[in-house]
Order: C-alpha cells, then sequence, then structure tokens
C-alpha cells in the first residue's frame, strides 16, 4: 500500500505530515534573518560611495567650465576695452558656451555687437535680458539707443525713460545726469518741443547744486523758448555769483525775448562793464532803439507816446508796402490790390498820419498803436518767409503781441 505524501502549502515541498514546520522554508527563514542587515548596509554603503564620487566628479566639472568661462570672458572684456569688436564677439561667445544663461556674458556680448554695429543682433540678446529685468539700466539704454539710431524715437524715449530711473550697480546720480541730458539732445534732434519742454521743467526739479550743469540746463531752455525759466535760473546763478558774464549775457537774451527790453539792456551793459565785444554792443544798441520807438514805455510824456505811435504805424504801414511791392517804384504796371482788409487798414494809416486836426490824447495813442497791430498781423501772409528787416519795429510789435 502507497505511502500518503504531504506537501508545504508555502514551497510545495514534500514534508512527513500535516503541521509539521517545513525544515526547507525554517532554512531560509534563518538565513534570511541573519543576512539582510548586513546585505542592506552593505548596498547602501556602496551607493553613498558612488554618489559621493559623481558629486565630486560633477562639481569639478563645473568648476573647470567655469573657470573656462570666466577666462574667455575676461579676455572677451579686455578686447572690447580696447576696441577690438569682432575678437571681443568670438571671445563672449566662447564663454557662453560655458555659461549659456550668465546675464554678464550676454549683457558683454550684446555691448560688443551694439558697438561693431551689428544692431539686430544685439538687439535681440538685449530683448531677452530685458525681459529677465525689466528694469537694468544698461539694457534700457542700449535698447534707447539702437531705437534713436533706427528713427524708433518714441521707443527711444521711453527705454531711455526706463534707463534713468532703472538699477544700475554703482546708483551714480550723476551717470543719471548724464542720461536725462542724453533724452533732451535725442529730443532736440528731432524737435519734439512739448516732450523737451517737460523733460527740462523736470530736470529742473533734481539739478544738482553744480554751476555748469545750471548754466547747461538754462542755455537750454533759452534754446527751447523757455525764457521765463531761463531767466530764473540764470538770475539764481547771479545772485552767487554778479561777475558771472555767461550768466549775464544769458539773462539779457531771455529777457529780451520777453520783451523786457530794459531789463536786457540792464544785464548786457553790466556784461559789457566786465568785457567789451561787438555783438553785446549791437544788443545794447538794438535795446536802445526798441526803447526809443515803444509808445507803450513808462515814464513818458503824453506827447511823446503819440509821437512814437504815428512813427509806429508809419514803419508798420512802410514794412507792409514793402513786402506786397518789392520792387517799389520800379515796378512797370498797376500795383496789385492789398488782400483782405488791408488795403482799408493801409487807407486808415495814411489818414492818421496826415491828419493837421490830430492831437496827442490817450485815445489817439490807443488808435495809432492798435492800427499799427491790425496792419502788423498780416505779415504772415504778405511777407511770408521774408521778414522785414526793421528789428527795432519787430521788437517792439513783438512785446505789443503779448
Amino acid at each position: 500500500m502507497a505511502r500518503e505524501r504531504f506537501q508545504c502549502s508555502i514551497c510545495s515541498r514534500e514534508i512527513a505530515h500535516p503541521g509539521v514546520e517545513c525544515p526547507y522554508c525554517r532554512a531560509q527563514a534563518a538565513i534570511a534573518e541573519g543576512a539582510t542587515p548586513r546585505i542592506l548596509i552593505a548596498v547602501f554603503a556602496a551607493m553613498a560611495a558612488v554618489f559621493a564620487l559623481t558629486s565630486l566628479y560633477t562639481q569639478s566639472f563645473k568648476s573647470l567650465r567655469s573657470g573656462r568661462g570666466e577666462a574667455h570672458y575676461v579676455r572677451a572684456s579686455a578686447l572690447l576695452a580696447q576696441g577690438l569688436y569682432e575678437q571681443a564677439i568670438r571671445e563672449f561667445r566662447d564663454a557662453l558656451g560655458f555659461a549659456r544663461e550668465e546675464p554678464e556674458y550676454r549683457l558683454g556680448l550684446a555691448q560688443a555687437l551694439f558697438r561693431a554695429g551689428r544692431y539686430s543682433e544685439a538687439e535681440a540678446y538685449l530683448g531677452q535680458l530685458r525681459g529677465a529685468d525689466p528694469t537694468s539700466g544698461i539694457v534700457n539704454l542700449l535698447l534707447a539707443r539702437l531705437a534713436a539710431a533706427d528713427g524708433r524715437v518714441d521707443e527711444a524715449v521711453s527705454h531711455f525713460r526706463t534707463a534713468i530711473r532703472g538699477q544700475w550697480e554703482d546708483g551714480d546720480a550723476q551717470r543719471r545726469l548724464a542720461l536725462r541730458f542724453e533724452l533732451v539732445q535725442l529730443l532736440l534732434d528731432h524737435d519734439r518741443r512739448q516732450q523737451l519742454t517737460a523733460e527740462l521743467l523736470d530736470l529742473e526739479e533734481t539739478l544738482p547744486d553744480h554751476r555748469p550743469t545750471r548754466h547747461r540746463v538754462a542755455s537750454l531752455m533759452l534754446r527751447v523758448g523757455l525764457f521765463g525759466r531761463a531767466s530764473g535760473l540764470y538770475r539764481s546763478l547771479l545772485y552767487d555769483d554778479p561777475a558771472d558774464r555767461v550768466a549775464l549775457l544769458g539773462r539779457g537774451d531771455a529777457e529780451f525775448e520777453l520783451g523786457n527790453y530794459l531789463t536786457a539792456r540792464t544785464q548786457y551793459n553790466r556784461a559789457q562793464a566786465l568785457r567789451r565785444d561787438g555783438r553785446t554792443q549791437q544788443r545794447v544798441d538794438l535795446c536802445n532803439q526798441i526803447l526809443l520807438l515803444d509808445p507803450t514805455r513808462r515814464g513818458i510824456t503824453l506827447a511823446e507816446r503819440f509821437r512814437r505811435s504815428k512813427v509806429l504805424l508809419e514803419r508798420a504801414r512802410s514794412a507792409l508796402l514793402a513786402c506786397h511791392n518789392p520792387a517799389g517804384d520800379a515796378l512797370v504796371g498797376p500795383v496789385p490790390p492789398p488782400p483782405g482788409t488791408l488795403g482799408e487798414e493801409i487807407e486808415a494809416a495814411e489818414r492818421a498820419l496826415t491828419d493837421p486836426r490830430a492831437r496827442a490824447s490817450v485815445e489817439s495813442v490807443e488808435a495809432n498803436t492798435g492800427l499799427a497791430e491790425r496792419i502788423w498781423s498780416h505779415v504772415p501772409q504778405i511777407c511770408g518767409d521774408e521778414v522785414p528787416s526793421d528789428t527795432p519795429l519787430l521788437g517792439v510789435m513783438a512785446k505789443l503781441a503779448r
């Protein structure tokens, strides 16, 4: 009779009878219980050693690449300073080969490309840098100059303003002031008068206590027609140094343009007392001629005001007739009639100038002066670009128009 066979429920090996522990499973359990901690420790130790070696190698590799990149960058910067732009470009590119995302290397390459005249490439790099740091002063400055060179004035102005208020490593106030003047020059070059006026007024508010800079701003204000501001700035310069001849002449010019011919003459005479020159003497003489012609000047008698009003009317009439008929007596044929109301005003002027009954009075002075102004209002239409050569008359009419 065959013997009955029993199997281990775990490993399926034969056992003596049910309920008896399987000797094979017992042996395997003993091996696992004694060997597992030692094996795990050995495995982890080996893994840690491999990781340490890998980290050391990676760090060494990165350090080597960083050093090589830095060496290329130093050489590139030196070449850029020497004006060897193409060589600098190659070195900057080599530096980026070792550290592609290094901002300093990318900025250096952009600067070299800009100075080499490779504007489109420079702008591409600068655009990426600005995307990473929109407030970077140097990046916005280079973008401003690129836009200005390409005629994109509005874009250049925007970048200049960001550069002025942007982040600079040294935070130098003098640098920001220099950028303001660069922006002002750009606006001058493109005749952006409204923006230029706003920029100069803003610049005036932050002016340092530095005479050359204040002189420069006053001169720019005079140039763009901010005569009152220019005069005030020159006046403050003269308060600190009454013998500043440049400030005296500048204030004289500003007051002349404002129609303050007496004040202008005073400034010119003070400048002449310091050192005489022909141009300033001509300005003094012109102020005298205007002051002698002006019927509205204070301190003169009514009779003198009346006489001056008649002289003013006659000179205005003669100037317009000269524009209307430049040939004068040499004209062959009839003189064409003056346009619009000018003919009636010319006739009224002739009556006022020849009326033997006219007497000095406030009313007659105002009538003559008003008629002279109405006749003079036709100058742009009749004379065009040919401005009448009667400079004292121009000065008086400019004052009356204010």
